[in-house]
Formats: structure tokens, C-alpha cells, sequence
């Protein structure tokens, strides 16, 4: 993979294409006991490398710091030995051959951005694509394999008794257990990552067959008697006026009939948690949440330019509402995966995950009305 590299005399910031692969590299580094921290633009601002009006570009989600000499030294190599390479990012304004003693490539003469990757300005924020995502989703760029697990590291020896248990009893939603029988449990079965692209793609096509199936004047009708209750949503244009905005949020997918609803008390506020809607991407090994035939797509796996609506309302108490308003759509024009409420994990715990859990019967035909 190439990461691009920006540096100042307080920080090192390593970009990674999209936030799933920021997030990967992170928890790797971490766990090999590399010194890695949060990104922030404050160092870049210093040095005046900011472009006008590019700010926004600065994404934390896919940007961390190795920090500066030793520790950068030491975790700059340990990326290159993995097999990635480091360029400049086109911010960078003083260009050397190594940074902290780890090579680094020399854009050549003039390139600003690598041709292949879309980018587009989209309610008055930057967004990029990637090497291998668009801006929109597209088939042919779901479910593409991923072998590392999404599930937290795993020692046997730090629960004997969990770990065989683990072991013995088979995944029963796929053929076979799916992790292969590395110490860390991290790498899965190449048998099993096929399998699960089969099953990917299928759930994919229904979900496709089953927006398809769907009238754009009721999707809209429930749309305005959702925004239309007690609470006064404001359609959004431009979301940097949402930035710190704590509140509720409905994500509008127009060519989809399909509407996701999300709260945030996040300092960045509703524009940092719609950002990371757009940047990230749905681990592989999480694509099917129930079943083949009733696994809702998640919004992650949709890209920026899907959104072609937004309202949101400002609340102190935006988790209270979040249930409340996805109570007011049909559940066939909803993109959320669980019930709402800041009390969903907790509840997934007590009761278990299924008691939370939203599905779609795609067997049925779509009989929702909504009052």
C-alpha cells in the first residue's frame, strides 16, 4: 500500500487511502508495541502547509502520527518492512530522500493527486475515494476480500478455557469456523473467505432487487412525515455549519429509497460522524449481520456521493430522540442495522444481540405503511 507523508518539527503524519486501512495499520503498530497516537493538524498549521480552503481534506480518520526521531524512526521502518511504501503527500513543501532515516519517494515534478482517485466537493466538504472505492458504491467493488479479522486480538493463553471453546464450536452462520489457526486469531481461512464473498455478493443483489422494488413518491411521502414531528429538522447544505453540532442526523440515498438515521454527542459533531460514514468502509468479515436473506447493507458500505440528502437537528439529548424517529419510518426504507438509543449495547449484552438487531425479510413483499 502507499502512504503518504507529511512532516513537522512536533509530528509525523503517515495518510493511509481510506480509514479502514488507517485503522488497520493503527491496531497492528499498537499491537507490536510501535508508539502511535491520534492525528491533529495543529503541527501543519504551524508550518502554513495547509492549502486555502483545504483544511477540511485533514481527516483523522485516516491519518495517524508516529510522532518525531526514535519513535518515528522505529515505526516508519517497521511499516516499510511490511511491505508499504512512503511518498510525500502534495501538502509538503520541503522534500528530502528519508525522513527520520526511513526512505521516502519524491513526487515527480508537478503531480498534485494520483490521477485514479475521485474526488469531488459534496455539501461543502472535500471527499476523495480511493485506489479501490469510488465515490459511489458499486458492485464490483463490494465485498472484496479482506483476510484480516475485524474481531479483537485473542491470546490463548490469556483465557485457556474461552480459547478451546472457540476452537470447538464452528461459526454457525458459514460453513466453517472462520479463523485460521494462527496464535493471535487474526488471519482468516482463505476456504472461508470465499465462501463469504459468494454470500456477500448475494445479499448484495437482494438488497439491490429490493431498492428497485421501491415507489420514490412513498419513499418521499414517509421521508417529509418522519422530519415532520415534534422536532424541526433543518436540510442541510453545508456541513461545515455542523461541525461540534451535537444532534440528530438523516442520511438521504435519493437513487436508493433508502434513508439511514444516526445521533452524535461527538465533539466533531455531525459533520465528523457523517465524515466517517463517507471514509470508512464495513470490515469484510462484517458484511452479513444476521443472515444471507434478511442482512440489511450497512450505510458504511455506501460512499459519499450516495448521500444526496441531509437533515439534522441540534439536541443535547440526541440518543433519546434516535428510536423515536426511526419508529416513523417504514422499515423498509431504512438503512439502520439496530435499534437506537444509547442503550443498544447494553442491551445486546443482557439480552443478546439478536433482541437489537434489525433485519429484512426480503421474502416478503414490502407491506409497511407508516401513520
Amino acid at each position: 500500500m502507499q502512504l503518504e507523508i507529511t512532516s513537522t518539527p512536533r509530528d509525523t503524519h503517515v495518510w493511509a487511502p481510506t480509514a479502514q486501512d488507517a485503522d488497520h495499520l493503527r491496531r497492528e503498530l499498537t499491537e507490536s508495541g510501535f508508539l502511535v497516537l491520534d492525528a491533529n493538524p495543529w503541527g501543519l498549521n504551524q508550518e502554513s502547509l495547509f492549502p486555502e480552503g483545504e483544511h477540511l481534506e485533514f481527516d483523522p480518520e485516516r491519518i495517524f502520527d508516529v510522532t518525531i526521531g526514535a519513535d518515528a524512526n522505529a515505526t516508519l521502518q517497521a511499516i516499510v518492512d511490511s511491505g508499504h511504501t512512503l511518498i510525500w503527500h502534495r501538502w509538503q513543501t520541503r522534500l528530502s530522500r528519508k525522513v527520520w532515516g526511513v526512505n521516502v519517494a519524491i513526487p515527480a515534478r508537478g503531480r498534485r493527486r494520483p490521477a485514479d482517485i475521485e474526488r469531488a466537493e459534496h455539501f461543502g466538504l472535500k471527499v476523495r475515494g480511493s485506489r479501490d472505492l469510488g465515490l459511489r458504491m458499486s458492485r464490483d467493488t463490494y465485498a472484496r476480500i479482506n483476510k484480516r479479522s475485524s474481531a479483537p486480538r485473542r491470546h490463548s493463553d490469556d483465557d485457556p478455557e474461552l480459547s478451546d471453546a472457540f476452537d470447538s464450536v464452528p461459526d454457525e452462520s458459514v460453513p466453517d469456523d472462520p479463523v485460521s489457526d494462527d496464535p493471535e486469531r487474526k488471519i482468516l481461512f482463505d476456504e472461508w473467505c470465499a465462501a463469504h464473498q459468494k454470500r456477500a455478493l448475494t445479499n448484495f443483489d437482494l438488497n439491490m432487487a429490493h431498492f428497485a422494488s421501491l415507489d420514490h413518491g412513498e419513499f418521499e411521502q414517509a421521508l417529509q412525515h418522519a422530519i415532520s414531528g415534534r422536532r424541526k429538522f433543518t436540510e442541510v447544505t453545508d456541513l461545515t455549519l455542523w461541525d461540534g453540532v451535537p444532534g440528530l442526523y438523516i442520511m438521504v440515498l435519493d437513487e436508493y429509497r433508502q434513508a439511514y438515521v444516526g445521533a452524535t454527542d461527538h465533539p466533531g459533531g455531525i459533520m465528523a460522524r457523517i465524515r466517517q460514514h463517507w471514509a470508512g468502509t464495513k470490515s469484510f468479515d462484517r458484511l452479513i449481520w444476521g443472515g444471507v436473506e434478511s442482512s440489511i447493507l450497512s450505510i458504511d458500505s455506501f460512499r459519499a456521493l450516495d448521500t444526496t440528502r441531509i437533515f439534522a437537528v441540534k439536541t443535547s439529548s440526541s440518543f433519546d430522540g434516535e428510536n423515536t424517529l426511526l419508529d416513523r419510518f417504514p422499515p423498509k426504507f431504512m438503512l439502520n442495522r439496530i435499534i437506537g438509543g444509547r442503550d443498544a449495547v447494553n442491551l445486546a449484552g443482557l439480552l443478546g444481540v439478536d433482541k437489537v438487531m434489525k433485519l429484512r425479510d426480503f421474502a416478503a413483499p414490502p407491506t409497511d405503511v407508516f401513520d
